[in-house]
C-alpha cells in the first residue's frame, strides 16, 4: 500500500514501516504522524503516560521490562526488611546501588553499547562516579555548600549546587557524542542517565560515609525508612533523569519536524526540577512537614522529567527511526514476524529501541521494496 503520509510503498498494516504513522487515520494527518497514544519505544503505552522504566529502559521488550520490574521490586523489599531489622548500613549500601546495578544489567541485556562496552561504561559510568566525587567534597568541605539536607544555606543547597551538578553530569556521556555509531538520541539519554547515576553513587557514598563507617551494625530503624527510600528510588532518578534529558537535547541531531519544541526545553525542565527538588524538599522538611509527603512532592518532580522524557525520545524516534532498509524480523515487542524497515508494521514500535542482541532482530537480506500485502 502507499503510507497516506510518507508516500512510501509499504506493508499493508496497521503502522506505516517507514515513517510510523498510524494508518487509516488520514482525515487526522497530525494524530497519525504524531501517535501519541502510542509511545514509539513501548506503544501500548501513551507518550505522557509516566512509566519508570519504558521511559528510562527503553532498549527493553515487553517481557524484559516486567523483569526488571520485579527485580526492582525485590531491591526494595530487601531495603525495607534490612531497615526493618536495623541493619541500617546494610540498607543504605543496597539502596545506593540499587538502581544503578540495575541499568547495568539493561545495558548488558540490550546491548546499547553495541561492541564496544568497556569505553562506554569507563565513560559513563565510572566518569559520573569520579566527577561526582570531586564535586561533592569540593562543595562540602571547601567552598561550604553542604551537599546534606540539614545542612548549609538553602541557596547553596538547592540553587548553586544544582546547577554545579547540572553542568558535569552530562560531561562524561557527551564524550561519546563524536562517534558515528552512536548518533540516536536514544543513546544520548541512555548514557546520560549513565552517567547521572555514577555520579549518584559517588554523592551518597560521600554523604553517608559517617553513617556508614560510624554507625553500629544494628540501630534503631523508625527514622531511617524515609531517607532510604529516597536515596534508592528518588536521588538516583532526579540524577539519572536530569542527565539523560540534557544529554539527549544535546544529541539530538535535528531540530526540526513535529518533535522541535521538545529541544527547547530540556536543559530548562532538568534546571527547574533539580532546584524545585531540593528547595522544595528543605522547606517542606524545615516546615514540619510529614516525610511521607516530602516523598511525594519529590517523586512528583521525578514525574515530570520522567514526561518531558518521553516525549522527547518519542518525537526523536519518529524522526529518526526511517530509511534502516527492510529486513525480515521477529519484532521484540509484539513477537510478530515483520517485513520491516524503521518501524514495526504490526505493533509501530521504533526498531531504532528495540534490544541490540542478535537475537532480539532476525536479520534478512534487506529488499528495496515489500511484497505487496507482506506484514
Amino acid at each position: 500500500m502507499t503510507c497516506d503520509h510518507c508516500g512510501k510503498q509499504v506493508p499493508d498494516a496497521v503502522f506505516c514501516t517507514n515513517c510510523g504513522a498510524h494508518q487509516g487515520l488520514a482525515a487526522d494527518a497530525i494524530a497519525a504522524q504524531e501517535r501519541l497514544q502510542h509511545f514509539a519505544a513501548h506503544p501500548g503505552e501513551h507518550v505522557s503516560q509516566p512509566s519508570l522504566f519504558t521511559t528510562l529502559f527503553p532498549h527493553l521488550g515487553h517481557q524484559k521490562v516486567h523483569e526488571f520490574r520485579w527485580g526492582f521490586l525485590l531491591g526494595l523489599a530487601i531495603v525495607v526488611v534490612l531497615v526493618a531489622t536495623g541493619l541500617i548500613v546494610a540498607a543504605l549500601l543496597v539502596s545506593i546501588f540499587l538502581v544503578p546495578t540495575l541499568y547495568i544489567a539493561y545495558l548488558y541485556e540490550a546491548q546499547v553499547y553495541r561492541d564496544e562496552p568497556a569505553l562506554v561504561l569507563a565513560v559513563t559510568l565510572v566518569g559520573g562516579i569520579v566527577i561526582g566525587l570531586a564535586v561533592t567534597i569540593v562543595a562540602d568541605r571547601v567552598i561550604g555548600v553542604s551537599v546534606r539536607p540539614s545542612g548549609g544555606p538553602i541557596v547553596g543547597y538547592a540553587v548553586v549546587l544544582p546547577v554545579i551538578q547540572l553542568i558535569v553530569m552530562p560531561l562524561p556521556a557527551l564524550l561519546l557524542r563524536s562517534r558515528p555509531k552512536f548518533g540516536e538520541t536514544i543513546d544520548g539519554l541512555v548514557f546520560g542517565v549513565t552517567a547521572g547515576l555514577g555520579f549518584g553513587i559517588a554523592e551518597s557514598l560521600v554523604n553517608y560515609s559517617n553513617v556508614i563507617a560510624g554507625l553500629g551494625v544494628r540501630t534503631a530503624s523508625a527514622s531511617w525508612i524515609y531517607p532510604t527510600a529516597s536515596i534508592a528510588v528518588l536521588v538516583p532518578l532526579l540524577h539519572g533523569s536530569t542527565a539523560g534529558a540534557i544529554a539527549a537535547t544535546l544529541w539530538r541531531p535535528s531540530r526540526t519536524g513535529s518533535g522541535r519544541w521538545v529541544s527547547m526545553f530540556g536543559i530548562p525542565i532538568a534546571l527547574l526540577a533539580a532546584i524545585g527538588f531540593y528547595a522544595g524538599s528543605r522547606i517542606l522538611a524545615g516546615g514540619g512537614v510529614a516525610p511521607l509527603i516530602v516523598l511525594l512532592y519529590q517523586a512528583a518532580v521525578v514525574v515530570i522529567v520522567l514526561i518531558y522524557i518521553r516525549h522527547l525520545v518519542h518525537h526523536s524516534l519518529m524522526e529518526e527511526g526511517r530509511d534502516l532498509g527492510y529486513r525480515a524480523i521477529v519484532c521484540p515487542h509484539c513477537h510478530h514476524h515483520v517485513m520491516a524497515a524503521g518501524f514495526c508494521p504490526s505493533c509501530g514500535a521504533a526498531l531504532n529501541a528495540s534490544p541490540r542482541r542478535e537475537t532480539g532482530l532476525v536479520p534478512a537480506p534487506a529488499a528495496t521494496d515489500p511484497a505487496p500485502g507482506t506484514a
